[in-house]
């Protein structure tokens, strides 16, 4: 069985996470997972995962003389994925591939397939011989490459790639780097304005009921003014974060977690890639600077519309769908910690940032060494955020209603096609 070093991307949602793990996709030394894979959820001290997506993860135990069924370790499905072509039910596949279906790809047509009964057979081979966790995973991950496309993609890597956004708050990461052998992790910083204008984003378009399709696309105009939403809630999961990530700082080398700007990478790709890459003890290519899925060019998952390569212009739309008051308040809120943050390093140092202007620094750095009580401080810090205020009904409200209609219209080909002519075509549900 074929072992490999662990770069994994541990982020929260929307802060360029997808981005890195796009640039990373084709390099010759790494196997790069085509949808977010992290670590199991039900292996935690509280059920509250379904609260705060991602929060909690944990890396399970385990050793060859423990009588455990793997596959429910490892959350992998025992059967081939069987998908609803009921509107509103339907269901991403937990393996992120089959027949013309790649999760999560808004936008093209990447022809594919993957052999879920040659999955399960290599991989239960391969995990009889596991005796640690580490090796249990490289058993998924042989499993998983020879399956796919016929192990079109399994060549001679060193490296794979994984990829959560909630990964940033893995209870036991310690666990992570004393396990898996030369691993690596990395953390996207992103601009607190374009974090909190992509979520407002995503909460709009399921508001007006476009939910996680690419098309059509919800006019800023309603974006804008929507206000259903909990903005402080919000503020706090990125400062939050941040504030955790200055901490592991404290603790682990910055050649195994990995700190960068996602705007350093927007603007000047070829400078961070240089210096990611020779952290990761890789290479540079110029194919780190090209975003692909399956070595195809990617076109991104922004809520604000397909785009080629490396978008320096996305940042335009934040004005767009933020109002001057909601601005002003998050600037308010963190522009002592931004005007700190923001420098042009490559690789982002946070110590050398006070520690006072992090968000409640110290009861983080209390709780750091206490597991439980730490994934219990960040649920219930982290849980409002996907919180759906309740107000009074608007006039914009009755758009919402009859735009989720001519949504469902518009989706009616695509629904016939996923129930009548499965494999046919682009199958993607989102």
């Amino acid at each position: 069985m074929k072992k490999f070093k662990t770069i994994y991307i541990a982020a929260i949602n929307r802060s360029g996470g997808s981005l890195l793990a796009r640039l990373l996709d084709n390099h010759s030394k790494i196997l790069s997972y085509p949808i977010e894979i992290g670590f199991p959820t039900f292996d935690n001290f509280y059920e509250v995962h379904e609260m705060h997506q991602g929060v909690p993860q944990t890396i399970p135990n385990y050793s060859k003389s423990m009588n455990i069924d793997v596959f429910n370790l490892l959350e992998i499905p025992k059967e081939e994925h069987q998908y609803s072509t009921t509107w509103g039910k339907e269901t991403s596949d937990p393996l992120g591939v089959r027949k013309n279906y790649i999760e999560k790809v808004f936008y093209g047509n990447i022809k594919t397939d993957f052999d879920y009964a040659n999955f399960k057979k290599i991989f239960e081979e391969e995990s009889n011989n596991a005796s640690n966790i580490a090796e249990l995973y490289d058993a998924r991950h042989n499993a998983y490459f020879k399956s796919w496309d016929n192990g079109k993609y399994f060549k001679e890597q060193s490296h794979v790639l994984m990829h959560d956004s909630g990964g940033l708050y893995l209870t036991n990461i310690g666990k992570f780097y004393d396990e898996f052998s030369d691993s690596r992790l990395i953390y996207p910083i992103r601009n607190v304005i374009g974090y909190v204008a992509a979520e407002k984003t995503r909460f709009a378009r399921r508001y007006y009921g476009s939910r996680r399709f690419a098309w059509p696309q919800l006019p800023n105009f309603f974006v804008k003014r929507f206000v259903h939403y909990d903005l402080e809630a919000q503020i706090r999961c990125w400062l939050s974060a941040l504030t955790r990530v200055r901490i592991l700082q404290e603790k682990y080398e910055k050649n195994k977690l990995i700190v960068y700007r996602h705007e350093n990478l927007i603007h000047k790709p070829k400078d961070v890639m240089k210096s990611i890459s020779s952290l990761l003890d890789l290479k540079y290519e110029n194919t780190l600077i090209e975003p692909t899925i399956a070595g195809t060019p990617w076109l991104g998952n922004s809520h604000y519309g397909p785009v080629k390569g490396i978008s320096k212009s996305i940042s335009k739309n934040y004005s767009k769908v933020l109002r001057d008051d909601e601005i002003e308040i998050i600037s308010k809120t963190t522009k002592k910690l931004t005007k700190s943050l923001y420098t042009e390093d490559n690789i982002t140092d946070l110590l050398s940032i006070n520690e006072n202007l992090f968000y409640r620094y110290s009861e983080q750095k209390k709780y750091f060494n206490d597991e439980e009580k730490l994934t219990l401080y960040y649920t219930t810090v982290n849980s409002p955020k996907r919180r759906v205020l309740v107000k009074q009904p608007d006039i914009y409200s009755i758009f919402a209603f009859f735009y989720s209609i001519f949504v469902r219209i518009l989706h009616i080909p695509r629904m016939i096609k996923l129930k009548f002519f499965k494999g046919k075509g682009k199958q993607n549900y989102t």
